[in-house]
């Protein structure tokens, strides 16, 4: 037997005979998270409820007279201090939210990077991003530098005490590092147990590289990362900093010479030769990127580097002695069970391999961290197109389509054939699972949908009761499109339609509404709308359904004498 099927067997099958557990074997990850199988499982629930603070960029101020480095110092400087404190602190053992969450967040509230922030505002990105506090300050430049920085804990609503530093410009370095020392002893680290500072890139290199990071156009960036690079050499994290870009501008293979020149004694050795697979897989040299992906692997496991494995084996066609596509993605989701990505490339790739069941269980785990993702409604409602229940499949695909959805040759009806080229391809290898603000900012807008899709409802069962049926139709469609998969308003919706003589629309509904939840209501109402459209055979299924649900029924035993026929 090949090792990817003896590994599969001994973390996923064998755990479950143990605890005599019968599970359907695609949610078999998960039920080995729940009775804590995998070993992995504690430390990332302890990473979950760890308080992390989030860096917002200081705000700058620049006397007339203040020496170099001031020459557009608003410009950089604000985001120099927060990369520079965030690294000071994380060097100290506080962990902090990256640069990569903090974009996100301000991508998410629509927020430009280098605007100033009020209050309120600082405060709404932290709460999406999930932290604990928030860290915000600002820079006097003038001929010495002066840093000020405040702690605004979100979960207390306290703003503690101004913590201070100051240094000479040529000194700007030995400010933060102080000012990360003083806030690391407010966020509760023992001053005896600080360690020693790190070594800095010279500050033109540096300065240069920030530049780099926030320039509004990928010539720019790469024009001041070369510069950054060029008056240090050794400076890995600006390189990589180019490899961003040359990818994203679709230059893989200058990417890829960026990645390798990072050396296999740099710190940053590890990331370098994760960038060069990506590379490698955008340059489709798949066996390459396949050998590079499972070294690093076997040195440490990371779901992001499961994903890119499954993600190589997608793409050139998964063979019996490396393992599916679905084998590695099941890996990512076990290590880091809450991100949306792999959940959904996993149901992708069952989908892609015709396994409807696995497709739709881990789609739908997808959409419920997600529900607002036209693609993996698309492959919901392909996947079933082809179980041949098309009522369900429509749907999928009006809301697919509704929501947006990145595969162009989707036409006005769902198809049964997968689109291609949808799986996710991560970049982060060093996002802490089940920990980044993917997670946070789902579930802060699910939240929000949930509260709008509730507040719809009632309106609609209001509506419902007064006989405004025109807008509470509107109103329950609004709370459909917000959430899905609740009956009550398919349930609202079909009864709406009966009452207008639409029964055909009405046995849609309720079919939606029995898919998202059975219950006796819903059974009922079915079987009355199939009887007034004249499907007696089917409204007497409905009705004897609804008789087990309810066995002393008298609405269920009127509706089958109003049927007629055998067993009346």
């Amino acid at each position: 037997m090949r090792e990817w099927v003896s590994q599969w067997v001994n973390s996923r099958i064998r755990p479950l005979a143990n605890f005599g557990i019968d599970w359907p074997i695609h949610a078999l990850p998960h039920c080995l998270i729940a009775i804590g199988a995998l070993g992995f499982a504690a430390p990332a629930a302890a990473q979950t409820t760890e308080s992390r603070p989030l860096v917002l960029p200081f705000a700058v101020h620049v006397d007339a007279a203040a020496p170099q480095p001031s020459s557009g110092a608003p410009y950089w400087l604000g985001e120099a201090s927060a990369i520079l404190l965030s690294d000071e602190l994380e060097r100290l053992g506080t962990g902090t939210f990256s640069r990569s969450d903090r974009i996100a967040a301000f991508e998410r509230l629509q927020l430009p990077l280098s605007a100033t922030l009020t209050h309120a505002t600082m405060i709404r990105v932290g709460e999406i991003l999930g932290a604990a506090a928030i860290i915000v300050g600002d820079v006097q430049l003038g001929q010495t530098v002066t840093v000020r920085a405040r702690i605004i804990r979100l979960d207390a609503g306290q703003q503690l005490a101004e913590v201070t530093a100051q240094a000479s410009v040529e000194d700007l370095f030995s400010a933060f590092d102080r000012l990360g020392q003083a806030l690391a002893v407010e966020l509760g680290r023992p001053a005896s147990a600080l360690p020693p500072g790190l070594a800095h890139p010279p500050l033109d290199a540096f300065e240069n590289y920030v530049k780099g990071l926030v320039a509004a156009t990928p010539a720019a960036q790469e024009r001041f990362l070369a510069a950054a690079l060029k008056s240090f050499p050794a400076y890995d994290r600006a390189r990589l900093a180019l490899w961003s870009v040359q990818s994203v501008e679709g230059a893989p293979d200058k990417a890829l010479a960026t990645a390798r020149a990072v050396a296999a004694t740099s710190p940053l050795s590890r990331a370098a030769r994760f960038c060069a697979a990506l590379s490698l897989v955008e340059l489709k040299r798949y066996d390459e990127a396949f050998a590079l992906l499972s070294a690093l692997d076997q040195e440490h496991a990371a779901p992001v580097v499961s994903n890119a494995l499954g993600v190589v084996q997608l793409r050139r066609g998964g063979t019996p002695t490396k393992g599916p596509p679905v084998y590695f993605f099941t890996r990512a989701a076990d290590l880091d069970p809450d991100n949306v990505d792999y959940l959904f490339n996993l149901g992708y790739g069952y989908a892609l391999a015709n396994d409807q069941e696995g497709a739709l269980y881990w789609l739908r785990q997808a959409v419920r961290l997600d529900p607002a993702n036209g693609d993996t409604h698309l492959i919901l409602s392909a996947v079933l197109t082809a179980a041949n229940r098309t009522v369900e499949a429509q749907r999928e695909f009006d809301l697919a389509t509704l929501l947006g959805i990145s595969h162009t040759s989707a036409e006005g009806a769902p198809g049964d054939r997968v689109p291609r080229g949808l799986e996710r391809l991560r970049t982060d290898l060093d996002a802490r699972p089940t920990d980044r603000f993917d997670i946070a900012a789902n579930s802060a807008s699910q939240r929000d949908q949930e509260d709008q899709a509730a507040f719809h409802l009632e309106r609609g069962r209001r509506l419902f009761q007064d006989a405004n049926d025109r807008d509470a139709i509107d109103e329950l469609r609004h709370a459909i499109y917000l959430s899905p998969y609740q009956d009550e308003p398919h349930l609202l919706l079909g009864r709406l339609y009966l009452r207008g003589g639409r029964a055909p629309l009405a046995v849609d509904e309720f079919k939606l509404a029995i898919w998202c939840r059975e219950t006796f209501d819903a059974r009922l109402a079915l079987g009355t709308a199939l009887l007034e459209t004249g499907q007696r055979e089917a409204a007497r299924v409905q009705a004897e359904r609804a008789l087990v649900l309810k066995p002393d029924s008298a609405e269920a035993k009127d509706l089958l004498k109003r049927i007629g026929g055998p067993g009346c």
